[in-house]
């Protein structure tokens, strides 16, 4: 095998191996006492309100969730990032791929899925079954 295909085998061996090791990953935030942790795709997977949290009405505890999700989020991405420089090195074009698809991933704002809720004029008011 020539040692430019032995380099490609052992790069694309490495990257299969890392985003595995990114599916594993889980980011957290905490935002007001809201408490998220999301997976390795970035969805939220368990969401922790204090009864404070709740005092100042329906709006104000939803931009709070929003904002914990994109703390939460911002974890993630940073400990990705970390894991590409660390796999690949500081100055790879995997760490830019990894760098970009996190910013694309996860630089929009946190939001529900539109299917899952009835939409009127104020916005969700439930589940659409």
């Amino acid at each position: 095998m020539s040692t430019d295909l032995s380099r490609l085998v052992a790069q694309a061996h490495a990257a299969s191996q890392w985003r595995t090791e990114v599916d594993r990953l889980s980011g957290s935030g905490e935002f007001e006492g809201v408490t998220v942790e999301v997976t390795g795709s970035g969805a939220v997977s368990s969401l922790d309100v204090s009864d404070a949290a709740c005092a100042d009405g329906g709006r104000t505890l939803s931009q709070r969730i929003v904002a914990a999700v994109r703390a939460a989020q911002d974890d993630l991405a940073a400990q990705i990032r970390r894991s590409a420089i660390v796999t690949f090195g500081e100055d790879s074009e995997q760490v830019r791929m990894a760098t970009a698809g996190g910013e694309q991933r996860l630089g929009r704002t946190a939001s529900v899925i539109d299917t899952d809720f009835v939409q009127t004029g104020d916005g969700p008011i439930g589940a659409n079954r």
